[in-house]
Formats: C-alpha cells, sequence, structure tokens
C-alpha cells in the first residue's frame, strides 16, 4: 500500500513540473537592498534536537554547532541575526532527555529578553506566548512549522496565525499550496540561505571527491557508483558529525541525486549548492528543485554519468552552468523570500522596527 501511494506522489510530482515548466511565469527580480541589515533573533525550543546548539551572534559558532542540517545559514551570513535557545517545549515526548536537558538547562526564559532590539523574530514550533507578543507589537513575529503534516500548518496557508504575523513555509514555492498562497505566507526554505555561504564561513572548496551521491539514492544509485574508477566518488551516509559533513559536501564537484524510495523535499539538493557543487538530480524526486538546472535534470544514472564525462574536462562549461546554479540559488533561496516578506511590511499596518530598513 505503502508503495502505490508513494508512486501516486511520483506521478503527481512529475506532471505538476510540468505544469510549472510550461505555465508558470518565474520573474527573477534579483533587487534587494536594504538601508541597514535586519536585526534577526532566531528561537528553536529545548526539546528540539536537529540544527544549533550554540547561541548567540557568532555565525560560524552557530553554524558550526548544528546537531544536524545546516538549517537557515543565510539569517546568519546576510544579517545581522542571532540564535538561542527556548526553555519550551514543543513535543509531549522525546526520548532524549540528556539532550533535551542540557539545552533546557543553557536556555533562555523569553520573558526576559527585549524583542524590541529585533526587526524580526522567527520562532521554530508556537514556543512564544501571546503576552511577549502582545508586549512587542513593533517587532514583526514569524513561525516555521517543523512538519507539514501540521494541522495548522495546512490551517495558515488561507488563515494568518493568530499570534504571528508570518509563516516561512520550509519550500521555495511552486507547489500545490502556492495557489492558496496569501501575503503572510512565504516561501522560505528550511535550508535558507545564498551562494556566499561558503565565503562567509572561511569554507575552501579544495576538490577531494569527483561525485557526491546523496545519501537517500537507493541501493542500486550507490552499487552503480561503487563500480566507477575514474572518479574519486563518496557515498554519502548519517555518521559523520555535521561539521565533518559540511567540510566535506564542501570538497565536492558533482553532487547527484536521482532516485529516492519516496519524493523528498530537497533541503540536501540546496546544501550541496551552497556548498558550491554542481547538482545533478532528477527533479521529479524532489518538490524543492528549483535550483537544478535543465541541462542537469536527468532521469537515470547512465544521463547522470554521460553529463559529468562531457563536463569534468571542460572548465569554462563546468564555471558556466555553475554561475547559472548559484543564479538560480540566489533567487529562490534568498531573493525571492525577502522580497516577500518586504512587501508584507510595506502593506503592514502597524509600525513596525523594520521601517526603518526598508
Amino acid at each position: 500500500m505503502k508503495n502505490i501511494k508513494n508512486k501516486i506522489k511520483f506521478f503527481f510530482l512529475y506532471f505538476w513540473n510540468l505544469y510549472i515548466k510550461y505555465f508558470i511565469q518565474i520573474d527573477q527580480n534579483n533587487n534587494i537592498k536594504f538601508k541597514k541589515k535586519l536585526s534577526i533573533l532566531f528561537i528553536k525550543p529545548c526539546d528540539y534536537l536537529n540544527l544549533y546548539t550554540y547561541q548567540g551572534n557568532n555565525f560560524n559558532k552557530i553554524i558550526y554547532s548544528s546537531l544536524y542540517r545546516m538549517g537557515p545559514v543565510g539569517l546568519f551570513t546576510e544579517f545581522k541575526s542571532e540564535f538561542i535557545i527556548s526553555k519550551s517545549f514543543y513535543k509531549k515526548k522525546n526520548r532524549n532527555k540528556n539532550k533535551i536537558f542540557d539545552q533546557f538547562k543553557s536556555g533562555y526564559n523569553l520573558n526576559t529578553i527585549d524583542f524590541n532590539k529585533f526587526d524580526l523574530v522567527i520562532a521554530f514550533e508556537d514556543i512564544v506566548d501571546l503576552s511577549i507578543i502582545n508586549n512587542f507589537s513593533k517587532t514583526l513575529w514569524a513561525i516555521i512549522y517543523e512538519d507539514h503534516s501540521n494541522k495548522m500548518y495546512k490551517k495558515n496557508i488561507l488563515m494568518p496565525p493568530k499570534k504571528y504575523d508570518l509563516v516561512l513555509n520550509q519550500t521555495l514555492g511552486f507547489t500545490p499550496y502556492s495557489f492558496f498562497r496569501r501575503k503572510h505566507w512565504i516561501d522560505f526554505s528550511y535550508t535558507f540561505g545564498n551562494s556566499n555561504f561558503m565565503k562567509k564561513t572561511n569554507l575552501i572548496n579544495k576538490i577531494s571527491f569527483d561525485i557526491i551521491v546523496d545519501v537517500n539514492q537507493k541501493k542500486y544509485i550507490k552499487e552503480e557508483i561503487k563500480k566507477i574508477f575514474r572518479y574519486k566518488t563518496l557515498i554519502l551516509d548519517e555518521k559523520l558529525s555535521f561539521k565533518n559533513y559540511l567540510k566535506t559536501l564542501s570538497k565536492g564537484r558533482f553532487f547527484i541525486a536521482i532516485d529516492c524510495d519516496l519524493p523528498r523535499w530537497g533541503n540536501s539538493l540546496l546544501e550541496a549548492a551552497l556548498c558550491q557543487n554542481l547538482v545533478i538530480a532528477n527533479k521529479n524526486h524532489f518538490w524543492n528543485s528549483q535550483i537544478v538546472l535543465d541541462e542537469l535534470n536527468v532521469k537515470d544514472i547512465n544521463q547522470a554519468i554521460q553529463i559529468i564525462d562531457s563536463i569534468n574536462s571542460n572548465k569554462k562549461l563546468y564555471k558556466k552552468l555553475l554561475i547559472k546554479q548559484n543564479k538560480q540559488l540566489n533567487y529562490f533561496n534568498f531573493t525571492r523570500p525577502i522580497n516577500q516578506l518586504r512587501d508584507y511590511v510595506k502593506k503592514a499596518n502597524r509600525d513596525l522596527n523594520i521601517y526603518k530598513k526598508l
């Protein structure tokens, strides 16, 4: 039954991508300027065991402290942002009680924070009391829901949250949700950021691996890659610490993701692109696939290897494609969501700190 459901999802995703390609006009307006950098606070609950553990405003320390996944790194590389852990809980049960206790012990009581210092506060899950939000009405408030299956996530597509101004929806947009989009619904991916990431974090793109394979690929893809001896390859698993994962990814030349067991959101594609890997993927296996170039959209492993063979020895072509990919990355994963946020602010009917930065 599960396989049938996944086949239906793939079938739908295939026709959805055709619809996007031929019927949706995408205006890549890259104009984005603020008078000053936005001041942003990002908060996670103490029982969320992904993302960062270092609290403060040192973006290198914040990013490298992640327990899992990059998260919205662009907040820290491009803006004046801080990260804290709240003593609040968002789940009733969690098995990793020791890690939760450590985060709770170092976390903040949100009642002690002067939120008026910030233009924007982003809460991961609903962890901020209404009384706090009401006391800091000049601050713009946003929420990120961990799971798209959360009933509030779907409810908030049409109706803004009662407490928060914005929902950062963990997509690049152009999903079926987009049919119902309202101004509070911001197409902001879980891996928000742009091509400045490696430069800002002092990562060096010294190529050690010709091909890096996405962790979620089917077994036969990984077996086929193992048979290729003319390239240095790496098949990702989930055994690396996040810091080592990041350093490894920054040493890749091509990143391939062709065949998954079920449609995925595509955060791994964004992470690879942020680390300046040229992404070769099957768009019909990912919802957030807009950064994959048409030239690098493949159906099978043989087509992927043929493309690598044709590009690998042609430095000019590789550079040209990487520049084109970075333009896609910068627009869909950074400029577009920030422009949506700015459009919301311009139409807001209350005095906001962020007005001074527009």
